[in-house]
């Protein structure tokens, strides 16, 4: 598995509840677990650049930053209102019990916002 980095016990992840890990050392990763399925999100907000993705709030298929409520897709990290807005997603995959991320290429990138937030 070129380019992944064990994570974590499947097991410790909990439904809804986010966790934070450092995958290196340029980014640092929100880890959720959701009806079953993992996802792995950049941890630091594009809107506010904060480090609390891993304390946001989960509902139909959003995840809330905990600063602003500002809302992403925690599929494909697409923020609803802001084209071109989103929150970095990494693929990653799971072994037996263990979660294995993969350490992206692409640096992180910053949105400059057109509009006020409604």
């Amino acid at each position: 598995m070129e380019n992944y980095k064990k994570i974590c016990r499947v097991s410790e992840i909990y439904n809804r509840k986010g966790r934070r890990f450092e995958l290196d050392d340029e980014n640092e990763i929100a880890v959720f677990k959701v009806d079953g399925e993992i996802y792995v999100v950049d941890n630091i907000c594009p809107h506010n650049h904060t480090s609390q993705m891993y304390d946001g709030y989960i509902e139909e298929g959003y995840i809330a930053c905990p600063v602003h409520g500002f809302r992403f897709n925690i599929k494909t990290g697409e923020q609803p209102t802001q084209q071109g807005c989103r929150l970095r997603t990494f693929e990653h995959k799971t072994e037996g019990d263990f979660l294995f991320v993969k350490i992206p290429e692409e640096k992180r990138f910053d949105f400059k916002f057109d509009t006020e937030l409604k």
